[in-house]
């Protein structure tokens, strides 16, 4: 191979190695997207699963019925909704923003006078608020299960173009001892 010839092969070479080192970064950046995305599903997934509400239970002729505490419930089960600092509850709110006024002890429940709590009364209990549970489950899974697949996918791609870079190099290696054994040879016989 003469030496232009071989030069060109270099850059050539050159030029391939650094576009597969794009590649790369690029397999990384859609990773790191990926990350960020099934992050977003688990806190999405988990403040479902977080999500409470006090619930009232009535015993009457037709069995207990239980009911979601809000501003709408709240009074005709007997129960106020009162601050511990003064501070006026909201007109509007709902089963979850009340068990997150009382759990975070801003204010509490007071029947006939006395402050009650969820271990003091039978009919009180706390439970999941979100009634679409299953669904955010669902969700969750067919979420997750696309990104791992698109991780396999980016890991196969990612371990081939380490393969490729991994060839090219030495290749690259080869050629450039190639160019100076010629260039070696060229000035030994000028000497």
């Amino acid at each position: 191979m003469g030496m232009s010839a071989s030069q060109a092969r270099l850059l050539s070479i050159t030029s391939r190695i650094n576009d597969i080192e794009l590649k790369s970064q690029q397999v990384a950046n859609i990773k790191m997207r990926l990350a960020s995305e099934s992050e977003a599903v688990a806190t999405k997934y988990t403040n479902a699963l977080n999500k409470q509400a006090l619930t009232f239970t009535s015993y009457g002729a037709n069995g207990a019925t239980t009911t979601a505490l809000n501003s709408d419930t709240i009074s005709g089960s007997g129960y106020t909704l009162k601050s511990r600092n003064g501070q006026t509850a909201p007109s509007k709110y709902n089963e979850a923003e009340l068990y997150e006024m009382i759990e975070s002890g801003e204010f509490y429940l007071e029947k006939s006078g006395k402050e009650v709590s969820v271990s003091s009364e039978v009919t009180l209990a706390i439970s999941s608020y979100d009634k679409d549970l299953a669904k955010e489950e669902a969700e969750y899974n067919a979420a997750t299960l696309k990104i791992n697949n698109k991780e396999k996918k980016l890991d196969m791609e990612m371990k081939a173009l380490d393969t490729e870079h991994s060839a090219l190099s030495t290749e690259y290696d080869s050629v450039k001892q190639l160019i100076g054994d010629n260039i070696d040879k060229s000035f030994q016989l000028f000497s």
